[in-house]
């Protein structure tokens, strides 16, 4: 037994299997405690991975199980690029493994993905401090635990598609020095090629980093800086030309959508003071992850001990020291400086989910830290003890003048006792007895994996139930597929009261609605217009009327509730408390409108309520299409007294309240996001009902009333449905259709105008029209004519084009110095 477990101890793999194992099994635990499931009933879906990643990944393994295509999908707003949306979210090597994934189990999948990047974070981060330190010293995994656990995963663990590039930085610097001391550059293309490919936009960081680090490589050096530079430059730019087959696609996109354009800014702000900032390193600290500007700056509590050591470590040569010491000063100051802030974030401000490079500072800290501690020799007790006091007036001086909301007394306490903690550890370390180094690396042990796991425990991991979020999509599919079996065409079915607005995704079918990063910005602007929600990064199916509707082809709902029978919608189905509804009005993707329309109806112009009363007058009605109701202001609510049989909306303009409810007789309808601004559906009422509008978050709410008038309704759908395209057949990626066109007019379809698509009548490729600067629409004249609309997602054929030139460079620059020196072994 002893001489196993002294074969145990020496095997130099050993500290990088525990930089693994460590972190994920810490990780693993706090997930077990957390009762994520299959250890109980929670499930690891923290914001955005609740609302975007589970339905993209469930979208994305769909496709790879049906080989549906991953170029286009309708399963994600009225239709979306997925080639782009893969370059955002889902271009990691590692999703591909969701082809074994069991379509139940999607959100256990990427918790897995989770720990086992955690884990491989603290692997290549141990690898990197064995490699360049020709350190294979158990110190290396204690280290590795708090790059792996570090504030930014502590706080972004759940962005899964940024954590490859966490994985993957040590081994891209490790490349970067190999190259510069003029060594092969195959480890720097590679690993900076995949961290582009896997995510484009944490690699904007990387890339900005790898250039700062790249000028104190040179600035070390005292030959070869010529040779040096240029394989830098070389290396760099084939990396890059490999992830050219998503970022060129990525580009197009990102300019159609609320993203799109640079606007640097024009005057100096400063976050923050340098105590606020440096308060952040305290244990415990909660993760800054959706508002505000505070970096998560947690990477061990030792860390400003380490720091102030590293500081006054005489064996660490000064020339090395300052710029790096430099570059800790400008991260400092980057993350406090708006207009390096907007640098650091690919020319952008982050919408939420401030100072995404600290996964950068925490490994610059670390590899200064370790190097202090490895450098045993120039910790005298004095400089320990020195560097500790530091360390702790640091906490001191935090506690006197920064704000004690953001990091509590009780962190800073702890925090310092860590810090003491350690540096008792450092002074005992000093004694050369064996037995007592021995023991200080077994409390070492313990005390770096206590902080670590409590640290995640309190501040990361949020969990929700995943009964409420999973119960039902079986029943969204089988109501579906019911739909599908109804209706062989193409049609679109969303739902009341959603979970999320890609909710589509998750259980297979067309929508209207989307939350994404990389949404069409003209579509979400019409949908906001007409009264609907639409925003920088969403447009969602909440406010449509009965024409808007119909003009999106929104053939079914889904609701959680039995709905009032109406002339405009009729009962279909049941599922387990779910009702699928078919609306009655529907027209078809392709139908004819007057060639002028847009010159008769700007949607721009005034109130959503106008704007679809316009509209209703220029498709041929002679009234108002919404009609105003009386509403009053009673104890705060307001009352809606309904004289008259008919479909009824509300419209809430004031933004006090973001969730309202509507009382009708035994009916209640919960509104959310109601600061969206978009009009309510309060359903078919009967004349005699009040319908009642209250609102907790505010003391008084006031929402006028409108009436659907029926026969203007009726006057328009007439117009839009007199010429409509019959639909021969769609895939993801190509319609072909035809229609008989009685008057000459335009075919609008409601197909997002997405650069992509190339538009085909009768067989010869035409310019399509862009009706509301939204939505394809294709001039025609009288007669029959066959439609087909083709998709390709735009600037792939480019990028793949530069990415295969890139590799075959890379490899010819690879391959042919080794034929040549194996030729001339052989001569």
């Amino acid at each position: 037994m002893k001489e196993r477990l002294l074969r145990i101890k020496n095997n130099k793999k050993m500290p990088l299997i525990l930089a693994f194992c460590i972190p994920f099994f810490l990780a693993l635990g706090v997930c077990i405690g957390h009762e994520i499931y299959p250890f109980g009933n929670q499930c690891f879906l923290h914001i955005d991975m609740y609302h975007q990643y589970a339905p993209f990944f469930t979208e994305f393994m769909n496709k790879l199980k049906s080989g549906s295509g991953l170029l286009y999908t309708w399963n994600l707003g009225l239709g979306t690029d997925f080639v782009s949306l893969m370059a955002y979210y889902l271009s990691s090597p590692f999703n591909w493994l969701l082809l074994l994934c069991p379509s139940n189990l999607v959100i256990e999948f990427m918790t897995v993905l989770i720990l086992i990047k955690t884990g491989l974070s603290g692997l290549t981060f141990a690898f990197y401090l064995n490699r360049h330190y020709k350190d294979n010293g158990y110190r290396i995994a204690l280290f590795a635990v708090f790059y792996a656990l570090s504030g930014f995963m502590c706080a972004y663990n759940w962005d899964i598609m940024w954590l490859d590039t966490v994985v993957l930085l040590p081994l891209i610097l490790l490349g970067l020095e190999r190259l510069v001391e003029g060594k092969k550059m195959t480890l720097y293309v590679v690993t900076l090629a995949v961290s582009i490919l896997s995510n484009y936009y944490i690699s904007i960081m990387v890339c900005i980093y790898l250039v700062l680090y790249f000028v104190i490589l040179i600035l070390e050096q005292k030959s070869g800086i010529g040779k040096a530079i240029l394989k830098f430059a070389v290396g760099s730019i084939l990396a890059g030309g490999m992830g050219a087959i998503l970022i060129l696609p990525e580009i197009v996109a990102l300019n159609g959508s609320g993203s799109g354009g640079i606007s640097f800014p024009e005057k100096m702000e400063w976050y923050f003071g340098l105590l606020d900032e440096a308060a952040r390193f305290c244990i415990g600290v909660e993760p800054s992850s959706t508002v505000g500007h505070m970096p998560n700056l947690y990477c061990g509590a030792a860390i400003l001990l380490l720091l102030f050591l590293y500081l006054l470590n005489r064996r660490i040569r000064i020339g090395a020291k300052i710029p790096r010491l430099l570059l800790v000063a400008f991260f400092f100051v980057s993350f406090a400086n708006n207009k390096l802030d907007f640098i650091w974030h690919g020319f952008h401000f982050p919408d939420g989910l401030p100072a995404r490079q600290t996964f950068l500072f925490a490994f610059l800290l670390l590899t200064l830290g370790y190097e202090a501690v490895r450098e045993e020799r120039g910790n005298s007790i004095f400089k320990i003890l020195f560097a500790f006091l530091l360390a702790e007036l640091v906490l001191v001086l935090c506690f006197r003048f920064t704000d004690l909301e953001q990091v509590t007394p009780e962190q800073m306490l702890l925090t310092g006792l860590l810090i003491l903690g350690y540096a008792l550890l450092l002074l005992f370390y000093r004694r050369k007895d064996k037995t007592m180094r021995t023991i200080v690396s077994i409390f070492a042990v313990i005390l770096v994996c206590a902080e670590a796991g409590v640290n995640l425990d309190t501040t990361s991991i949020s969990t929700t139930s995943r009964t409420l979020y999973t119960q039902h999509l079986e029943d969204y599919k089988t109501l579906a597929e019911t739909a599908g079996a109804e209706d062989d065409g193409f049609f679109r079915m969303d739902k009341f009261n959603r979970m999320t607005k890609n909710e589509s995704a998750l259980s297979n079918y067309a929508s209207a609605s989307i939350f994404s990063s990389l949404i069409n910005k003209d579509v979400a602007d019409f949908y906001r217009e007409m009264g609907m929600e639409g925003g920088k990064n969403y447009y969602c199916y909440n406010g449509a009327t009965m024409l808007t509707s119909s003009l999106l082809s929104v053939k079914y709902i889904l609701t959680d509730s039995a709905e009032e029978e109406s002339p405009y919608r009729s009962l279909i189905s049941e599922q387990n408390g779910i009702y699928l509804y078919e609306n009655t009005y529907t027209l078809p993707l392709g139908f004819m409108v007057d060639s002028d329309l847009t010159e008769k109806w700007d949607f721009t112009l005034g109130t959503p309520i106008m704007a679809q009363n316009e509209l209703a007058y220029a498709l041929g009605a002679t009234e108002n299409l919404l009609e105003p109701v009386d509403a009053e202001l009673h104890d705060g609510k307001t009352v809606i007294q309904v004289t008259e049989t008919g479909y009824y909306y509300g419209y809430y303009t004031m933004k006090d309240a973001k969730t309202v409810t509507a009382t009708t007789g035994n009916r209640t309808r919960t509104f959310s996001k109601c600061d969206h601004v978009y009009l309510l559906d309060l359903g078919y009422c009967e004349a005699g009902e009040d319908i009642t509008l209250t609102s907790a978050d505010t003391d008084q709410i006031l929402v006028q009333g409108y009436r659907l008038n029926d026969a203007a309704f009726q006057a328009a759908y007439h117009t839009l449905s007199q010429q409509t395209m019959e639909l021969k057949s769609y895939s993801d990626s190509r319609i072909e259709g035809s229609i008989n066109v009685k008057k000459a007019g335009t075919l609008l379809l409601s197909v997002p105008d997405d650069e992509g698509w190339h538009v085909f009548v009768d067989g010869e490729e035409v310019d399509y029209e862009h009706f509301c600067d939204a939505f394809i629409s294709i001039p025609l004249k009288e007669g029959s004519h066959d439609i087909i609309l083709k998709y390709t997602t735009p600037n792939l054929k480019l990028g793949a084009l530069l990415s295969g030139g890139a590799l075959f460079l890379f490899l010819c620059i690879t391959w042919i110095p080794v034929v040549v020196r194996k030729r001339g072994e052989r001569a």
